[in-house]
């Protein structure tokens, strides 16, 4: 197999107009782009042109996964969700199913959190339906909070 690059003994021998030029023209395309990228940002393209080249990307390794015939996997159907739903709705958030919860309180009460904050600590955030529901407890009334994250019970909500 020969050599596609040239030893450094034939590159000294070459002039510096043929050698630098290729420099040149490299430095040259990276200061059109930086200046491209610049007007974009100024224009608003930016994030469109982002956003844009996500999803070519992801399209390009969906296709790479379908060659190899990975279409069944949860990675192939997420990738595969995202590229043909790139603007999902999105499910209720843990600090929207809290908020809703605490303005149940604030509406019954015109707005004393006295009774919210006694009471919360009773409760917890289910990640599995997206709502606020109370502690299971044991025979002597005390809630059981063994496998619940810390962050989703009451008494650690802000």
């Amino acid at each position: 197999m020969k050599n596609v690059f040239p030893s450094s003994k034939k590159r000294a021998q070459r002039p510096d107009e043929v050698r630098g030029e290729g420099i040149l023209q490299m430095l040259k395309n990276a200061k059109r782009k930086r200046e491209n990228r610049r007007e974009m940002k100024a224009d608003g393209e930016w994030k469109e042109y982002q956003r844009e080249n996500k999803q070519y990307d992801r399209n390009a390794r969906l296709k790479k996964m379908e060659s190899k015939g990975k279409s069944e996997t949860n990675r192939y159907k997420k990738l595969h969700e995202k590229v043909y739903n790139p603007f999902p709705e999105n499910p209720p958030k843990r600090k929207d199913a809290i908020s809703k919860f605490k303005q149940g309180y604030t509406d019954k009460n015109k707005g004393d959190l006295t009774e919210y904050n006694n009471e919360k600590r009773e409760f917890y955030f289910n990640k599995g339906n997206k709502k606020v529901e109370l502690l299971p407890s044991d025979d002597a009334d005390r809630p059981i909070t063994k496998g619940v994250k810390k962050r989703n019970l009451g008494k650690n909500w802000k």
